[in-house]
């Protein structure tokens, strides 16, 4: 009896590691990144701003730091966020980069910028939620955890999915790099429904602590039409393979309203995926 159950607790801990890479990490933790945090001016009228809200999970009171991450690998901070927020309370900020500006002393204007935010405390964990508003237009995204399951690196690919570009959807992408040391290189492909991708191979150097966003059928080469049922591909191909690779997100937005919704990325499965071919887009 004694020799099956040491068999069991062997085979759940491969079930564990086999499988850790099969769903994004979103649970509590000392470390929180926002992939995609925005204050800047709408294309029709507005503000988009990214709400946040963040929540102790700390069995004393906690401090929250924070840094701001923009294009080239450059950054801002860290900055303390707050201080004393006691366990399973919430503290809410209704325009996340506006309130680091406020607490930036440097000669730094945020106010037109997108990039990724970065939370931390010293002690315990907690939890990042954002909201990206306009007037009644808006998208959420969990606080990502840095960890293999949500990055990509050599040997571990991604996936975002959800692509559309149409006369009414149009897919942005981006991407973060979580290394401070490392800098990564990456095939990206738009795929269609039959594992084939269409346009050109995109390829994009990621230096360290990069924040880079685009639309993929764009950097494609890919013309007008109708492109739905779509997803994007991500392959590193060099920078090593440490769990503090690139994270991907991506967002649809309609073209009318500009009303967004946000796309998660996923990790790819364990195997190696089958050669891909070019193919002819055949809803165009």
């Amino acid at each position: 009896m004694k020799k099956k159950t040491i068999m069991l607790a062997f085979f759940m801990i491969f079930l564990v590691g086999s499988f850790s890479l099969f769903a994004y990490d979103a649970q509590a933790d000392n470390w929180k990144v926002l992939p995609e945090c925005i204050w800047s001016p709408a294309y029709g009228g507005g503000t988009w701003v990214t709400e946040v809200q963040i929540t102790s999970m700390n069995t004393t009171a906690a401090t929250v730091n924070v840094y701001f991450y923009y294009g080239g690998g450059l950054h801002r901070g860290s900055f303390v966020l707050t201080t004393a927020l006691a366990n399973r309370h919430s503290v809410k900020f209704s325009n996340i980069l506006a309130t680091i500006d406020a607490l930036d002393a440097g000669v730094f204007t945020y106010y037109g910028r997108v990039g990724a935010v970065w939370f931390w405390t010293t002690a315990g964990t907690i939890h990042v939620t954002a909201k990206t508003v306009n007037g009644n237009y808006g998208k959420t995204f969990p606080g990502l955890n840095v960890v293999a399951a949500n990055t990509a690196a050599v040997d571990r690919q991604m996936l975002i999915p959800l692509l559309v570009n149409s006369s009414t959807y149009r897919t942005f992408v981006g991407f973060f790099n979580t290394s401070a040391s490392a800098t990564y290189t990456a095939n990206i492909y738009v795929i269609n429904s039959t594992w084939g991708y269409v346009g050109s191979m995109i390829t994009k150097t990621f230096v360290p602590n990069e924040f880079m966003a685009f639309n993929p059928f764009v950097e494609a080469g890919i013309g007008s039409g109708t492109y739905d049922n779509y997803y994007l591909y991500i392959l590193p191909t060099a920078g090593g393979s440490d769990y503090r690779g690139i994270m991907c997100f991506g967002a649809i937005s309609n073209n009318n309203s500009n009303d967004p919704a946000a796309l998660i990325a996923y990790p790819w499965t364990i195997e190696a995926p089958a050669p891909l071919t070019t193919q002819a887009d055949p809803q165009n």
